[in-house]
């Protein structure tokens, strides 16, 4: 399963919208759309840990699992 399907998965588990998960973590809406779609394939760090934090996901789990 690719990065951006594991996100949109947890994220809706957790119940956000995506507009909410982009307000709470300070990202984008555009750039988490773009990372679920498949778009952006390598987002930086500093965003990897804004979302991993806010879904309680460690970044690794949610972004470098195969």
């Amino acid at each position: 399963m690719n990065m951006g399907l594991r996100l949109k998965i947890k994220r809706i588990e957790l119940g956000f919208r995506q507009k909410e998960l982009a307000i709470k973590s300070g990202v984008t809406s555009q750039c988490l759309s773009n990372i679920e779609r498949g778009i952006t394939k390598n987002p930086n760090m500093h965003v990897m840990k804004k979302l991993s934090g806010i879904l309680g996901i460690s970044v690794q789990e949610l972004f470098f699992q195969d």
